[in-house]
C-alpha cells in the first residue's frame, strides 16, 4: 500500500470541491443513464475511491443502494458528513473488495487505476463482483497526455519515475511522483475481460461535460 493513497483526499483539495465534481457527477451519470436495460431504482451501485463522497452523494439518489470504498479513511469520514441518502461506506482496499461475486449491478471507477499499486488486481476484482448483466463505468487518464491531468504540468506521466519525480521537486509539484498511468493500448489490456463501449469521443465532442 503507497503511503499517499490513505491521505489522498488531504492533499488534493478538488475532490472536496462541489464545483469541481458535480460536472463529473453529470457526465457519469449522462453515460449510466443510456443503459435502460438496468432498472436503476432496484440497482445496486458500488462507487471504487470515493474521494470526499459526493459524486456518490449525487449518485445515490438513483439507485435502491449505494455502496463506496476508499482506503483513505479521511475521505470515508468525509463522505458520512455530507451524505443525505443512505450508503454504505466501507473503508478498504479496491485490490480485495469484500464484496460477492457477482453481486453488483453498476460500477463506477472514475480516475482511480493510477492511484493503486497493481491495477491490473483491482480490474480482476471489479469484474469479479459485477453481475453478467451488469457494467462498469471506467474512466482513465492516458500516460501519454501533453498535460498530466493532476499536478497540470506537461508530459510528466511519460518520465521514468525518477525523472518524474525530479520534476515534480523543481517545478514545486511536490516530491514524488506516485501515479501509474497507462498508454491506450495498455488502458485497452487492462480492461481485457470487459466488453468495451467507448465515449472518448463522444464527450470530447460534447464540450459541456469534463473528460
Amino acid at each position: 500500500m503507497d503511503k499517499y493513497q490513505c491521505h489522498f483526499s488531504e492533499t488534493n483539495t478538488a475532490v472536496s470541491s462541489l464545483g469541481s465534481r458535480t460536472p463529473k457527477f453529470e457526465k457519469i451519470w449522462s453515460i449510466i443513464g443510456n443503459y435502460s436495460s438496468i432498472d436503476f431504482q432496484n440497482a445496486v451501485c458500488l462507487e471504487v475511491g470515493c474521494s470526499a463522497g459526493i459524486i456518490v452523494n449525487l449518485l445515490s439518489k438513483h439507485f435502491r443502494t449505494a455502496i463506496v470504498i476508499n482506503i483513505d479513511h479521511n475521505a470515508i469520514l468525509s463522505a458520512h458528513k455530507i451524505m443525505n441518502v443512505e450508503a454504505c461506506l466501507l473503508a478498504g482496499d479496491a485490490l480485495s473488495l469484500p464484496l460477492k461475486d457477482k453481486s453488483l449491478d453498476v460500477i463506477i471507477c472514475n480516475h482511480v487505476y493510477e492511484h493503486v499499486t497493481n491495477s491490473h488486481l483491482m480490474m480482476s476484482e471489479i469484474y469479479r463482483v459485477l453481475k453478467d448483466e451488469g457494467f462498469c463505468f471506467f474512466s482513465a487518464g492516458n500516460k501519454f497526455s501533453i498535460i498530466e491531468g493532476h499536478y497540470h504540468i506537461p508530459f510528466l506521466s511519460w518520465l521514468p519515475k525518477s525523472i518524474a519525480d525530479l520534476y515534480l521537486r523543481i517545478t514545486g509539484k511536490g516530491q514524488e511522483y506516485y501515479e501509474k498511468h497507462l498508454s491506450y493500448y495498455g488502458l485497452r489490456k487492462l480492461l481485457s475481460n470487459f466488453e468495451i463501449e467507448d465515449y472518448t469521443i463522444r464527450i470530447i465532442k460534447n464540450s459541456r461535460l469534463p473528460i
